[in-house]
């Protein structure tokens, strides 16, 4: 995977909010940062001690829909469990209905928000997982 490459996934993900190359070559240096998937669709997760963060999730939209989303983000929650994280934090817009239902369909509940946390005005929902080392979520 190539900060190029995670970029222009990212972009035609998020269109204008898209993360650009720089951003992406700072986590892959990072050795807190864990990237999981593929160019294609990925996830970038920061760990601390025995909690990780869900820093983006990107889906390239010709892939939406096929369930690799659910199944990357799945076997990225059981690596970290594996690791001995033990809860994964994250923040959604409140208009990303698809990312809302594929964070609870993999044990993600909601304990807050942040009012006009975008750019854009949007809500951040904010979720966590409490992962344990045989479930992954």
């Amino acid at each position: 995977m190539t900060p190029d490459g995670l970029a222009r996934t990212h972009g035609a993900a998020f269109g204008a909010a898209g993360w650009r190359a720089e951003s992406f070559r700072g986590y892959l240096d990072d050795p807190r940062a864990t990237l999981w998937g593929d160019e294609t669709c990925f996830a970038v997760l920061r760990r601390a001690g025995p909690e990780a963060e869900v820093l983006t999730l990107a889906t390239h939209p010709a892939h939406q829909g096929q369930g690799r989303a659910t199944a990357m983000l799945r076997a990225a929650l059981a690596g970290l469990a594996a690791q001995g994280v033990e809860e994964v934090f994250l923040e959604v817009a409140q208009s990303n209905t698809a990312a809302l239902a594929l964070y609870r369909a993999c044990g993600f509940e909601t304990f807050g928000q942040r009012v006009g946390y975008y750019r854009n005005g949007d809500t951040a929902v904010c979720m966590k997982a409490q992962l344990s080392a045989t479930s992954g979520g």
